[in-house]
């Protein structure tokens, strides 16, 4: 049996009781042998008590080392130190416990160097990434990245800082959009240059504290190489539709003066100009489609009965509505913005989505009025999303790139903004906010 072979309590217990037994048989013989005096037997009793205690601390000693030292190991593993191994002695009944102690130890050990080592390179990832990243509780930095300390022109690190300062280093128009933790892009003039950042705020809860998370990106140099090849799009564009209008128009004009010629064969002069005169009208309704982007007037804002306005667009859309709105009036320019709305929902037929499921919403949001377009077609991919408000981009085969180029400059006119993100379940929606004149709210 495991326990008389190997190492063991209960032999440990049989080899301790046979010396004890000796010594309690001696001690009753001699108290048998003669009459004892009180004294003598309560003597006698102690020691026997004595050598018991004695031998049961000598029996359980192992136990009580090893069950020691695993509450002091555990106590470590609770402090996340996981340093401590334990000596087995090899007692049957404590050593598969201490074994499987110092195997999770042993575990707990690669697993934090391995996460040390991913940690260490994630530092490395994020530290010499381009993007400018800072994290903050309620006022203080707790961690910043190289990018980020150049973004706020600091050679020291950022994390103890108060976050509320720190902006204060940035230009007005990016410190505002940190403070408010506004979301999108941020454009404004340096040393002549236009600077453009993407600036995202998440807020997240880490240890059981709120955090927020800003996110910088210079989109400026992007935005400088997507503006060229725009430029060139567009002259290569404007080349196709002026060789398409001007080449038929050339030949026509040739085929017209030899007819001039030919007096026979004068009646076919009347088809030869009708055709000079739709490419010409043609190209004149190209140019000016541009022409309307290049010069558009500034808002005429003026008040605005929204339960009126939103009737108005559900004649005019011929798609479900939804008004949900306690201002009586807004304060914006009816006619462009119903320009704005007819081309969003321009773009949302023309998804490829059931017209069932097209539909507007006009919410308001304590001082903004939020307009929304939504649809059920294939959305768009970050990519797309990402460009879609560039002048002259365009995911359609015959499109221009002008419809929602023009939407953003008439919502940004407005003090607007304008956002594009794909729904749950598919589709798009494009939404725009206008502000609420403070008068207004109390109507």
């Amino acid at each position: 049996m495991n326990w008389i072979t190997e190492k063991s309590l209960y032999r440990r217990l049989l080899l301790g009781l046979l010396p004890y037994l000796a010594g309690l048989v001696w001690l009753l013989v001699w108290q048998l042998k003669a009459d004892h005096a009180p004294w003598q037997l309560a003597l006698s009793g102690f020691a026997a008590l004595a050598l018991l205690a004695v031998w049961l601390r000598w029996l359980l000693s192992p136990f009580s080392r090893s069950a020691l030292a695993i509450k002091h190991g555990i106590l470590a593993l609770k402090d996340a130190d996981f340093s401590i191994s334990i000596h087995n002695q090899r007692y049957l009944e404590m050593s598969e416990l201490v074994d499987a102690y110092n195997q999770l130890t042993k575990v707990l050990r690669a697993e934090r160097m391995t996460l040390n080592q991913r940690e260490l390179l994630l530092d490395k990832v994020i530290q010499h990434a381009p993007l400018a990243m800072v994290l903050t509780d309620q006022q203080y930095v707790v961690f910043s990245n190289t990018a980020s300390r150049e973004l706020f022109r600091l050679n020291s690190k950022l994390e103890g800082m108060r976050f509320a300062d720190l902006v204060d280093n940035l230009p007005a128009a990016l410190a505002t959009a940190s403070l408010e933790r506004q979301a999108g892009l941020v454009s404004y003039v340096e040393d002549d240059l236009a600077q453009v950042y993407q600036l995202h705020c998440q807020p997240f809860h880490l240890h059981g504290k709120a955090h927020h998370l800003y996110l910088y990106q210079n989109l400026s140099r992007e935005m400088s190489r997507k503006e060229n090849e725009m430029w060139k799009r567009l002259i290569r564009l404007i080349s196709h539709e002026l060789n398409n209008s001007l080449a038929p128009i050339q030949s026509l004009t040739k085929s017209a003066r030899t007819i001039l010629q030919q007096p026979e064969h004068l009646t076919m002069l009347e088809d030869i100009l009708d055709t000079i005169g739709r490419r010409s009208a043609h190209l004149h309704q190209f140019i000016e489609r541009y022409s309307n982007y290049a010069r558009l007037p500034p808002p005429s804002r003026r008040e605005v009965v929204i339960t009126d306005f939103y009737q108005h667009l559900l004649t005019l859309l011929g798609i479900q509505g939804e008004l949900e709105c306690i201002s009586q009036h807004g304060w914006f320019d009816p006619a462009q913005i119903e320009q704005v709305m007819l081309n969003l929902v321009k773009n949302a037929r023309e998804s490829g989505s059931d017209v069932k499921e097209l539909g507007f919403e006009l919410r308001q949001h304590g001082q903004q009025i939020s307009f929304s377009v939504y649809d059920r077609g294939p959305g768009m991919t970050a990519s797309q999303l990402s460009q879609a408000l560039l002048p002259f981009y365009t995911t359609k085969s015959s499109g221009s790139g002008i419809g929602l180029t023009l939407c953003n400059e008439i919502i940004s006119a407005h003090q607007g903004k304008l956002r594009l993100y794909n729904r749950d379940h598919g589709g798009l929606c494009v939404s725009f906010t206008l502000p609420v004149r403070a008068h207004s709210v109390a109507d």
